[in-house]
């Protein structure tokens, strides 16, 4: 019966002989804690927001049993950190671990050891939605962390878009489905084509596949998405709050001018003047 219920909550493969052995006391479990980092597969935020961002490109897995997050931006590594510890009810986080290269931007890396989290993220995208849209925003925002971008155009009249970009059509149809229930509306386009250019943080990479877009692009529902779901990465946060304020308080004439003053474009994306040292 206790073999069965361990196998059944944490998915462990325990014989009851293992476990009368441990209960008689003749025989302990090898390792630290065989109990570490497992979890009730459950619907949680911490979990919603756990397989958002497994969908990007920074999350991996290995044979091992390690689920890794390796990222340029340290806030969103200390978020990603924060939502596994919450995940397996650690009183503390993991270290984060930085790798430095010359002429490169620090990559911070999550690492945790967790047999039942790699089996659980590994079905079909369909089961892991069903159990992340328990929590629909802390899915989106885990999603958008990792592949969301802020958009603004200028050619014409000052435009302001929230974006998500993925090889995967229908993990962007799913995640359009969320962002329906929350009551924001979005569109998917194709993005880039195979064997394009994407630059990421002043860095250029070809595209190995065709990319496409979920685009939220009106401006009631950028703002519903700035309050309901949002950023936990400072930069793509505050460069959606300084183009939301221009809007709400610059007349249309004058908003490109006061961007300009904000931010500078440098191939595809617009920094900000005072982090251009950090770049």
């Amino acid at each position: 019966m206790v073999a069965r219920q361990l196998s059944a909550i944490f998915s462990m493969s325990l014989s009851p002989g293992t476990i009368r052995h441990w209960m008689v006391g003749d025989r302990k479990p090898q390792g630290m804690n065989v109990f570490r980092n497992v979890f009730k597969g459950e619907p949680s935020p911490a979990l919603s927001y756990i397989i958002g961002a497994n969908k990007g490109d920074g999350c991996t897995m290995t044979k091992s049993g390690i689920v890794k997050l390796e990222v340029t931006d340290l806030d969103f590594a200390q978020t990603f950190n924060s939502n596994m510890a919450a995940l397996f009810s650690r009183d503390e986080p993991n270290k984060i671990f930085v790798r430095r290269r010359a002429d490169r931007l620090p990559m911070y890396i999550v690492k945790y050891s967790s047999r039942q989290l790699v089996q659980l993220l590994r079905q079909p995208i369909r089961k892991l939605l069903e159990l992340a849209s328990a929590f629909p925003r802390d899915f989106l925002r885990g999603f958008f962390d990792a592949e969301g971008y802020v958009s603004v155009s200028i050619s014409k009249d000052f435009h302001l878009i929230v974006g998500a970009e993925n090889s995967d059509k229908t993990l962007l149809f799913m995640a359009k489905r969320l962002l329906k229930t929350i009551g924001i509306d979005s569109r998917i386009n194709q993005k880039r084509k195979a064997g394009s250019i994407k630059v990421i943080r002043g860095k250029s990479f070809k595209m190995r596949r065709t990319s496409y877009s979920l685009v939220i692009g009106g401006i009631d529902d950028v703002r519903k998405y700035a309050r309901e779901v949002d950023f936990s990465i400072h930069r793509k946060d505050e460069k959606l709050r300084d183009a939301l304020s221009i809007i709400a308080s610059v007349a249309p004439k004058n908003r490109t001018q006061v961007w300009k003053r904000l931010y500078f474009k440098k191939s595809e994306e617009w920094l900000k003047w005072e982090s251009a040292a950090l770049t």
